[in-house]
């Protein structure tokens, strides 16, 4: 599909999410337009039409067999994780994971199944900590088997740290030697790819199910990914169905989130280098500085000294720049990069930041 660009149509510079936040009126004139430059098929209770080509595009990228196309993360990590466990109880799971944390005890209320939560406040669990619980349940009275290790990468509560690859690589394969399935929380994987400089399939390779989020940075109005192999995503519609996840037509989130893949991750790599420039230019000032997150992604911290946060900010968005507010009890904003960044030079970037310090 032709991508259609909308990003230079809007000037606003947005350091609040991991996509470019249009409008309902800016995403429904992309939308028309879309609709408009070619013959788009509708899917009927999200099969066929563009959503059988949506997931094959999908498939090929991250080297699967099949994908589904479902309406939320939340349901795509449920159902995987559901039918990969295959009646074993219990599931690996980082603590500072969305499935965990997020999730309302979906898996544990709804697939009876027991997550056991690693390494907290890490982004990172290692093929040690699985032994060790692996181990336990091996020795106890009652034998309890392990069914699916879930790994969330980059981790949303870590401030989108990504999960140490050579450590995943460890675990995948002791995992598949265990007969242990594996899924791969990987809403924001593109995202993990650009600044990792590993690619979407070579970290899917590791897995059997991944999830993609289409809204998060593909600027889709909702949904989601499920990437697998063919006899997992074999009539796996039925599931959906039993959750409630038959949405009647699925595609506008499709064409939407089509426009944007092919370019995202070129595209994201300019922002990240406008980033720099950015970073190193008001740097110089001793108002500002910038903390880099510790095997980071999209996400830095910007801490802002001798300045009111508030009138900063305001002064700010009065001249089309968006922070989210401050941090509790702190100076400081946490900055996420996005390709809105790419409407705007480095340096006249920086010289707003600085102007807004004395409004």
């Amino acid at each position: 599909m032709d991508n259609i660009d909308l990003v230079n149509s809007d000037k606003s510079i947005r350091f609040t999410a991991d996509g470019i936040e249009m409008s309902p009126l800016a995403y429904s004139q992309l939308l028309y337009k879309l609709t408009k430059s070619r013959n788009i098929e509708r899917d009927v209770y999200s099969l066929g039409g563009v959503i059988s080509e949506f997931e094959a595009k999908f498939a090929d990228l991250l080297g699967k067999e099949a994908a589904v196309m479902m309406p939320s993360g939340t349901l795509s990590n449920q159902i995987a994780i559901r039918e990969l466990a295959n009646q074993k109880g219990r599931v690996l799971v980082q603590k500072e994971s969305h499935i965990y944390n997020d999730s309302g005890d979906c898996l544990q209320t709804l697939s009876r199944l027991n997550l056991i939560p690693l390494a907290p406040d890490q982004a990172t669990f290692t093929l040690d900590d699985v032994k060790q619980v692996i181990d336990k349940a091996k020795t106890g009275k009652v034998v309890t088997e392990v069914g699916v290790i879930s790994i969330e990468s980059p981790v949303r509560r870590k401030y989108n740290e990504i999960f140490n690859f050579e450590e995943m690589k460890k675990i995948s394969t002791f995992a598949k030697d265990q007969g242990i399935r594996l899924h791969l929380d990987g809403a924001r994987l593109f995202i993990a790819s650009t600044f990792s400089g590993i690619s979407p399939k070579e970290y899917a390779s590791l897995f059997d199910t991944v999830y993609v989020s289409l809204f998060k940075y593909f600027n889709a109005g909702f949904g989601a990914i499920l990437a697998c192999s063919n006899e997992f995503a074999k009539d796996l519609y039925h599931v959906r169905r039993m959750f409630g996840g038959n949405i009647f037509q699925m595609w506008p989130s499709a064409v939407i989130a089509l426009n944007f893949l092919d370019t995202f991750m070129d595209e994201l790599r300019m922002a990240i280098k406008l980033a720099d420039d950015f970073f190193d230019l008001i740097h110089k000032n001793p108002s500002f500085k910038v903390e880099k997150i510790p095997n980071g992604s999209n996400v830095f911290k910007l801490h802002v000294s001798d300045v009111d946060l508030d009138t900063f900010r305001d002064t700010l968005e009065k001249k089309n720049v968006y922070l989210p507010e401050p941090e509790p009890d702190s100076n400081t904003f946490l900055l996420r990069i996005n390709v809105t960044l790419n409407r705007i030079s480095g340096d006249r970037l920086a010289q707003i930041f600085i102007e807004s310090l004395h409004a």
